[in-house]
């Protein structure tokens, strides 16, 4: 298992993934997972997950003794979204590198009609 807390989430086609958006309502995370599927496929295209803020106490003033009570996010959630931006930064950097090769593919092709085209000045000088 290469992504075990998307998979424990039902997240089954992680290749498939093109985004996540999260956002916060009251002390409650949303999280919504965007697929980029293929044509025609019956899954959906967004799967949307929630995530419960725990509440801690941490003091505020030490002199005073003063606290107040914080919500943090899930630490579920945390992993969540590093497995997600694992995924993305993978495609990302996929996506420099095939856009390096087309380059340098491009680049090559250039140097190709440049190199026949001068063997075939020759060739005409010849004749």
């Amino acid at each position: 298992m290469k992504y075990p807390t998307l998979n424990e989430m039902g997240v089954n086609n992680p290749e498939e993934i093109s985004r996540y958006t999260l956002h916060q309502v009251g002390n409650v995370d949303h999280l919504c997972v965007v697929y980029n599927r293929k044509k025609n496929s019956f899954l959906p295209v967004t799967k949307r997950f929630k995530f419960g803020r725990s509440e801690k106490m941490v003091m505020v003033d030490s002199g005073t003794q003063k606290t107040e009570i914080v919500h943090e996010i899930s630490p579920f959630l945390t992993k969540a979204m590093a497995e997600l931006d694992q995924i993305l930064k993978r495609k990302r950097s996929r996506k420099v590198l095939l856009k390096d090769i087309d380059e340098e593919i491009s680049r090559i092709e250039e140097e190709m009609h440049a190199h026949i085209a001068s063997l075939r000045s020759m060739i005409e000088r010849l004749v």
